[in-house]
């Protein structure tokens, strides 16, 4: 199998879509925890908590002597009426019915299986940190660095306080007026006002989709290491999971770790290192290029990657590949997944495109604004200046909220502080400074700090103008900035620019925030970057004719120039990184333009890599390959799989 390439992510899994209450599009149905793409204990505690305060100001509770409540059920079958119903009694579950008891709602808390089952399912003695650090833990359900055991015990108290409905299998849950019908595999249906799915993942193992996987002898999990004693085990799979159960197995039996690829890039180096331990003492065979294609008792079939087969003697197996996020079940009840088509979502795509292009059709009086774009001239308002308050109005409020959302992290907080000042400072009152102190030249301003090529105006015009009188100093520093600062920042700093400055990347960092995980991604995609590097290619070539060769046109250079120069900001300027950018922030991502179209983004990026690049984010030993890294990535970067090599 050829090693892919783990710059790009072929693709990420696809969550619920929730608004802020943690509500999906099924009004009063809540998703929280693993289900809903929550990685960790401490945030999907946390947000079991949230969802409940949450639902408290959209559906306060009654009064318990409120004579239109029904009677009160916290717990139990039948037909009462719920406040709320909580399926599942996870981390996310458990905090959700501790907050909901504190609030006196009448709610019942159902079970599948065994409350906690995911931690159940750690292996004996594993070591569970309380990450992040930073961050507070919600409710009641405390949460410490702790050993599995050690944790469990620490949370029976809180287990014992909620009577838990267990062996209790939800298959459905409709929407009936203004309550909820969640009915069970044994015919049982019980009615809410609000429903909370903490469902997790470790009820959906992934199979292998092989003969005799249903076998007695073949497990989805390792509960007990030393339950097993000179055996012959088969680990299937490729990840820490996987290597940890190998790991813990060799010691006292015969261990077999088969993997369908040629490397294993999701171990982390740790345990890497434990299983190369583990081959050179002869208790450990690791089969690489290796796939599983039946089980029988005692021994399972095997097809190598040079085309051959093999059969491999084995007492157990165990089949370790992951666990799926129940879309399924989500799509059966009627809950839109993210990116999933809809006509009220290709509704919502022509409302923002229209509202997105009245504001910059405005700003440049195209059809139908262009009596508007007039009447403005007329009234002596530029239309620029307007468009300049609200660009800089917008990202400061969105700052703002973003600093509060980040106020945990110095370096985030750093940098949206740097993007709200550079676009007050120079972006807005410098240039607007500029115009009305009377300055010709004014606009001068935005080729040098936007940066030719970003800027591109800065050098398009005929050397005759641009390097003479009051145009000869903003030329020599568009110059110097695109030819030699940006370079040396680009070597040390990689395209910190675009995160730290640039008002590109300040909008799509701060109003377009909340959609950074709907990057697309894959190796198709990234071939649709090389788009930037047209554009780059275009840029320089029109400044140089612009510059040097206007003239061999004779008398319609000058028209020539112009039109050229309005087809380029039409497609590019007004087009790209405008309209199709921004109208693109709520489906594609915020970084669309940055991404795929910028010149000066590509130019930064060129010179890193010609370099070398002295800018390396390094990795830590922590990852849990849950992939929200990657599905956060603005830039399509698979950013799990770094983490997982534990590579720069």
């Amino acid at each position: 199998m050829a090693a892919r390439d783990p710059q790009y992510a072929f693709g990420v899994e696809r969550h619920p879509e929730l608004d802020r209450h943690y509500q999906s599009s099924v009004k009063g149905l809540h998703i929280v925890g693993a289900a809903s793409g929550s990685p960790l204990l401490k945030t999907s505690i946390n947000e079991g908590v949230e969802v409940v305060r949450a639902i408290a100001r959209l559906m306060p509770p009654d009064p318990p002597d409120s004579p239109a409540s029904p009677p009160p059920a916290a717990s139990g079958r039948g037909e009462n009426l719920h406040d709320l119903i909580i399926v599942g009694a996870g981390p996310a579950g458990l905090a959700a019915a501790l907050e909901a008891r504190r609030r006196g709602y009448r709610f019942l808390l159902l079970e599948q299986g065994r409350p906690l089952n995911t931690i159940l399912n750690f292996p004996a003695g594993k070591f569970i940190y309380a990450e992040p650090a930073g961050m507070q833990t919600l409710g009641a359900l405390d949460l410490d660095d702790a050993t599995k055991e050690e944790l469990l015990a620490h949370w029976q108290g809180a287990v014992a306080r909620i009577d838990i409905q267990r062996g209790v299998d939800v298959n459905d849950v409709r929407k009936r007026g203004d309550r909820f019908a969640v009915a069970t595999e044994s015919g049982e249906v019980f009615a809410a006002r609000r429903v909370i799915l903490a469902v997790g993942r470790m009820g959906n193992p992934r199979q292998l989709g092989v003969p005799g996987e249903e076998g007695d002898c073949v497990y989805t999990s390792l509960l007990n290491p030393g339950k097993y004693h000179d055996q012959r085990v088969v680990v299937i799979g490729g990840g820490n999971s996987a290597a940890e159960a190998a790991i813990a197995l060799a010691d006292d039996n015969q261990v077999s770790l088969i993997h369908r690829g040629d490397s294993l890039p999701r171990v982390s180096q740790a345990n890497r290192a434990l299983l190369e331990a583990q081959q050179q003492a002869g208790r450990l065979r690791l089969m690489l290029s290796a796939t599983v294609t039946a089980f029988h008792p005692g021994a399972v079939d095997i097809a190598t990657g040079d085309g051959q087969s093999t059969s491999l003697a084995h007492d157990v197996a165990f089949v370790l590949i992951g666990a799926d996020a129940p879309t399924g079940f989500f799509r059966r009840i009627g809950v839109r997944l993210e990116g999933q088509f809809s006509w009220s979502r290709a509704l919502q795509f022509l409302w923002v495109f229209a509202l997105v292009y009245s504001i910059y059709g405005i700003k440049f009086g195209k059809w139908p604004f262009t009596s508007v774009y007039q009447s403005l001239l007329a009234a002596r308002v530029d239309p620029g200046l307007l468009y300049g308050i609200l660009y800089t109005g917008l990202l400061t409020v969105f700052g703002a909220r973003a600093l509060t959302r980040y106020r945990h992290d110095r370096y985030q907080v750093n940098r949206y502080r740097s993007l709200i000042a550079a676009q007050w400072l120079i972006y807005f009152l410098m240039p607007w400074g500029l115009f009305y102190a009377g300055y010709s030249e004014w606009w001068r301003s935005w080729g040098v700090t936007l940066t030719y090529p970003l800027g591109y105006y800065g050098l398009w015009e005929p050397a005759e103008r641009l390097f003479s009188g009051t145009s000869l100093p903003w030329a020599v520093a568009t110059l110097v900035a695109f030819a030699i600062v940006m370079p040396i920042a680009s070597v040390y700093h990689g395209k910190r620019f675009c995160a730290w400055i640039c008002p590109c990347g300040g909008m799509a960092d701060t109003v377009g925030d909340a959609f950074r995980h709907k990057a697309p991604r894959g190796q198709a995609v990234r071939r649709l970057e090389s788009a930037a590097t047209v554009i780059l290619v275009a840029t320089l070539l029109c400044s140089l004719y612009f510059v040097f060769g206007y003239r061999s046109f004779g008398n319609s250079g000058a028209a020539a120039v112009q039109q050229t120069q309005a087809a380029y900001k039409l497609l590019v300027d007004l087009g790209l990184a405008s309209i199709v950018a921004i109208t693109l922030y709520p489906f594609a991502g915020s970084r669309i333009w940055c991404r795929f179209f910028c010149p000066l983004a590509k130019w930064m990026e060129m010179w890193a890599r010609w370099t070398g690049g002295k800018l390396a984010i390094m990795a830590n030993n922590e990852c849990i390959s849950c992939g929200e890294c990657t599905r956060y990535c603005q830039m399509g970067i698979d950013v799990r799989a770094f983490a997982q090599r534990e590579m720069p």
